[in-house]
């Protein structure tokens, strides 16, 4: 008896081992098509679900022609409908590395075409849409195609700095901190020399992949003023970031960790210091922030943009030491407009108090002397403000922000003449 179910099951095998190579015959016949009717489209996939069942038992060689076809044709279905890229894309990548695994130790008779032509044209397809994405502002979905690419090649972590700069942009924190934590931990530093030149025809900088096509380039006679161009590292951008996204997501004792690393990579950044002393301004350790700022301003005690950079840092919990800061700033750089505007906008800090105030005051004697008393406190902030608004206005006479601001201070105070000059720049 047992003999009998021996042979009984060896005789099924057999026969899902022949339907398995009648599928897989039909699949090819279908893959060799140049022009492919809707109706070919159809039976590829129902042969496809009629075979994957089986696969299991079929031979190395053939599971890999399967996963091979298997690939195509989510490659194919993405094409006709992009928006199915998300389920097809992986799917796609997925097969088509099953194919490459399979062929590690038998016959390789997919190995080169996919290694060589399919993955380098996902891949490329992928950062092409993760570009056009970016340009429409399309952030999130940008990094999702720029991190689909970096599935492809895994070596290539420039891509997946683009895909966490894109999360960043995006504000999805949790996947620009993945991102941003891979390239940490794999030594990525983004610095690079990249080979440019002229092109005579329409007078615009090209890059070249390398330095011996842009010198063959150059003795062709198309370009001229050959440059090499260093781009500088970004390691302590990356440490940097990890350490502000853990901050941002309220993880106080890892992003105190991450600022740690981030001076052993970068100890004279002093935004990287910036950004550790508010960590610890904001647990309110003043001692441990204030040893921060000084090590900060001794490094760099002629920096307008420094001391711009403190008082953005301290506006919140110390408006008053935030005022020294920006007006450090204007004595290192009198024309410097952001410090300007910081400083009008932090003398009106207590205005929506005082309107709320008024607000809330009824019609009595009592209440309208009280009234005249905080539209003065208001008209004293808006005056304090407006030097500043308007030296900036100076200095930027197109600064929109800055037409805005003075426009509403006129217009508190009631000076029409100016206030209908402002409204009119808008």
């Amino acid at each position: 008896m047992k003999i009998k179910y021996a042979i009984a099951a060896s005789l099924l095998l057999s026969i899902g081992a022949y339907a398995q190579k009648e599928e897989l015959k039909a699949l090819k016949k279908l893959d060799d098509k140049e022009k492919p009717t809707p109706a070919d489209f159809t039976e590829y996939k129902r042969l496809l679900d009629v075979a994957e069942p089986k696969i299991g038992a079929a031979t190395p060689e053939q599971q890999a022609e399967f996963n091979y076809y298997k690939g195509s044709y989510a490659l194919a279905s993405m094409m006709m409908n992009p928006a199915t890229g998300g389920t097809n894309f992986p799917l796609a990548l997925e097969s088509f590395n099953k194919v490459l695994e399979l062929e590690k130790t038998g016959k390789k008779k997919y190995t080169e075409e996919i290694q060589k032509e399919v993955l380098p044209e996902m891949k490329t397809a992928a950062v092409t849409m993760a570009q056009q994405l970016g340009d429409k502002k399309m952030f999130k979905e940008s990094s999702m195609a720029y991190y689909a690419a970096y599935q492809v090649d895994q070596k290539d972590y420039a891509i997946l700095y683009n895909a966490a700069a894109s999360s960043v942009n995006a504000q999805d924190w949790d996947n620009a901190l993945k991102y941003y934590e891979i390239l940490d931990k794999s030594g990525f530093t983004g610095e690079s020399t990249v080979y440019v030149a002229t092109n005579k025809a329409t007078n615009t900088v090209e890059g070249f992949p390398n330095k011996n096509t842009r010198d063959i380039a150059i003795k062709g006679g198309q370009y001229i003023l050959p440059k090499e161009e260093k781009v500088p590292s970004v390691k302590g951008e990356i440490v940097k970031n990890i350490a502000l996204i853990y901050n941002m997501k309220g993880d106080t004792e890892k992003a105190k960790a991450a600022f740690a690393n981030a001076r052993k990579t970068s100890p004279n950044d002093t935004s990287l210091m910036l950004g550790e002393a508010e960590i610890y301004l904001k647990a309110k350790d003043m001692v441990k922030y204030k040893e921060i700022i000084k090590e900060v301003v001794a490094k760099t005690p002629n920096d307008p943009i420094l001391f711009f950079n403190l008082g953005v840092v301290t506006s919140d919990a110390d408006p008053a030491e935030a005022m020294g800061y920006y007006k450090k700033a204007l004595e290192l750089k009198p024309d410097y407009i952001d410090p300007n505007i910081n400083l009008g906008v932090l003398m009106l800090k207590d205005e929506q108090k005082i309107v709320d105030q008024m607000n809330k005051l009824g019609t009595s004697a009592a209440d309208n002397k009280r009234y005249d008393a905080l539209k003065k406190q208001r008209d004293d902030l808006y005056i304090k403000a407006l030097p500043y608004f308007e030296k900036a206005n100076k200095i930027d006479p197109n600064n929109k922000d800055v037409i805005s601001l003075l426009a509403g201070v006129y217009q508190a105070l009631d000076r029409q003449a100016e206030y209908k000059a402002m409204k009119a720049k808008l």
